[in-house]
């Protein structure tokens, strides 16, 4: 049996702006809970309390990955998803220009590009999210979570 795609979904009305999957991803990935660290950002609305969440998508044919004249971004098949090798990531950040959701970031403490990598498949913004607004699971679960079941 082919194992099913998951993929991290937001539900942006869900969202309460506490900004636990920002802390929890930097704090995973950098070992600091500084939010411009994160491989997820979330656009605070707080008149309308409808917050946006950024992260990357893990696009198919991904132009971050066809923009890098070093072929530093590479697909990961086993976990399903697009990762930065930093041995050969040379900083020009063209990848950031050319990801059409503005999902590359710059880590100005680490100077260098990151994304979401879904923690190599146990994406942790989703295990701390305390309101369920970011779902780790596939389009089945998906239709189940926009239903609200």
């Amino acid at each position: 049996m082919t194992e099913r795609k998951r993929l991290l979904f937001a539900n942006s009305k869900a969202c309460q702006g506490c900004l636990s999957c920002v802390v929890a991803c930097a704090q995973r990935n950098e070992g600091m809970s500084a939010p411009s660290r994160a491989r997820i950002h979330v656009d605070l609305e707080p008149f309308e309390g409808v917050h946006r969440l950024h992260y990357c998508l893990q696009c198919k044919a991904a132009p971050c990955a066809e923009a890098c004249p070093v072929d530093a971004i590479h697909f990961v098949s086993k976990g399903r998803y697009w990762a930065v090798d930093y041995d050969q990531c040379i900083g020009c950040k063209q990848c950031i220009s050319a990801c059409p959701l503005g999902v590359m970031f710059y880590d100005p403490i680490g100077d260098k590009v990151i994304k979401c990598e879904t923690c190599q498949g146990d994406p942790i913004c989703a295990r701390v999210c305390p309101t369920g607004a970011l779902l780790w699971g596939d389009l089945a679960e998906r239709r189940n979570y926009q239903k609200g079941g």
